[in-house]
């Protein structure tokens, strides 16, 4: 903690153009390093040692921790290529080396399967990671393949692999999550996620819209840009968001730390128009309405738990850990689970949440569809034989009441009458109020149907049908 790692004579050839030519500029192709680390008391400036590279310490290869300082003296493929077509051949073997933080001396070494561009530490574990950071926008000679995690007190090998990804990687306790997919720190295998709708283990993973830099991370949060400033939350495992009005910036720049999203401004020369271009700060609002979409998919197994939030903006979960998907989708990519709508004056409308109280999920209460007649949602696919019993909730909430007459309607659901002259604003109190109405042992094999007509004693300028969700749990 009281010491100073830097590094000191950069590889001059490999950070500049050839022939005074900026197109040929190979820093664009290389990453950056040093020929010597040089380790310095934090306080008094006084030098405690030095090492100097055969080939190169690339610095995203040098990591300290556990009293150690970790380093890859190395090169890749393609800056040796370089050197050999201006008739330099090096010829001496790279090293992966755990040096003493204090004094520099050798702990452990090895010169086995020596490949990486990136290093990373985990002082939970004791273990270090070799890995590479290819990605679109970094250095052209990153290494996009192959892990090995070493106990970083003796340099055993935990694991080695020649998976493919995009990176850096990050470690989160025992998990190194990549520019995508994650893996087991512990043991090299993919890490899996329980499918939110259907149950079963599928591939961990997150997905963003495009734009450049990497994601970052903290406890609870990915950070990144999609499109806009994004998040993936980890924490509930809810999807990616977006804090809209604004972008991240070239490089990584939304930061979490100690409660505050830290957005400080590093567009350099980039022109992308967005309303807000400076820097910015901002704090958890539990009030600000957030919502997200989810790399997921859904290929047709039965449905364990779901939610419908019609005329919502996006995907959020619930706090039993259901995930509610909007319909339409309009809020990116979800679990494509088939949903049919159909009346003769359908429309959606959608509020902000603090606008309804009463029962029931105040962001699901506040969107609905009115005009609806039958609402048709598959639960399994069409091949699926049996039946099976699901406890259905539906939401309502009257939050644009009809100036003419109250709504009153009836509700069946798979043809069997549940609710009869039902008055949403009426059973809830007054308009702009929840009400949830729940039902046992409804069978089900592939479809849930759910009618909705205007009630027999209604006179035919009846205000229209409105229902905001519809929630479903399998029982046995």
């Amino acid at each position: 903690e009281d010491l100073l790692i830097a590094g000191s004579s950069p590889m001059i050839p490999f950070s500049a153009s050839r022939a005074g030519d900026p197109k040929d500029a190979v820093f664009t192709r290389y990453g950056e390093g040093s020929r010597r680390i040089v380790v310095l008391d934090r306080y008094t400036g006084k030098v405690l040692w030095k090492r100097d590279a055969v080939y190169d310490f690339r610095h995203n290869t040098i990591v300290a921790g556990g009293g150690k300082v970790f380093c890859l003296d190395h090169m890749t493929d393609a800056r040796l290529m370089y050197l050999k077509r201006r008739g330099l051949t090096p010829e001496a073997s790279s090293v992966l080396y755990a040096l003493d933080a204090r004094t520099g001396d050798v702990v452990w070494q090895t010169d086995e399967n020596v490949f990486g561009t990136w290093l990373s530490y985990s002082p939970k574990h004791q273990l270090l990671l070799q890995a590479g950071s290819m990605y679109r926008d970094r250095a052209k000679d990153e290494v996009g393949r192959g892990m090995a995690v070493y106990r970083a007190a003796s340099g055993e090998v935990v694991w080695q692999s020649d998976v493919s990804y995009s990176g850096p990687p990050l470690l989160h306790d025992d998990t190194i999550i990549t520019q995508g997919a994650a893996l087991s720190l512990l043991t090299g295998e993919p890490k899996t996620r329980t499918h939110p709708l259907t149950g079963d283990e599928s591939p961990w993973r997150f997905t963003r819209n495009y734009g450049c830099n990497i994601a970052i991370g903290c406890t609870n949060l990915l950070t990144f840009r999609s499109a806009a400033a994004g998040y993936f939350d980890l924490a509930g495992d809810g999807g990616t968001g977006n804090l809209g009005g604004f972008r991240s910036s070239c490089t990584s720049n939304l930061v979490p730390a100690d409660g505050v999203l830290n957005a400080p401004d590093y567009t350099r020369t980039c022109t992308c128009a967005y309303q807000n271009q400076c820097s910015l700060a901002m704090i958890h609002m539990p009030d600000a309405e957030m919502w997200t979409f989810s790399p997921e998919s859904w290929t047709g197994g039965r449905v364990q738990r779901a939610g419908i939030n019609f005329g919502a903006p996006g995907d959020r979960r619930g706090p039993n850990g259901e995930l509610w998907l909007d319909y339409p989708s309009v809020g990116g990519r979800s679990p494509d689970l088939p949903v049919e709508v159909t009346g003769q004056n359908v429309e959606y409308f959608r509020h902000h949440s603090s606008r309804v109280s009463g029962e029931g999920l105040p962001w699901v209460n506040s969107s609905g569809v009115t005009g609806a007649e039958t609402i048709r949602i598959t639960l399994a696919d069409n091949d699926v034989k049996d039946e099976r019993r699901y406890t259905v909730r539906l939401y309502f909430a009257d939050v644009q009441p009809p100036a003419n007459a109250p709504r009153s309607f009836d509700v069946n659901l798979q043809d069997q009458p549940v609710l009869q002259d039902f008055k949403v604003a009426e059973t809830a109190g007054g308009p702009n109020r929840g009400v949830v109405r729940e039902f046992r042992s409804v069978t089900v094999r592939s479809q849930l149907e759910i009618t909705l007509r205007a009630s027999a004693s209604t006179s035919a300028n009846q205000p229209s049908t409105i229902l905001s969700g519809v929630e479903v749990a399998i029982e046995d």
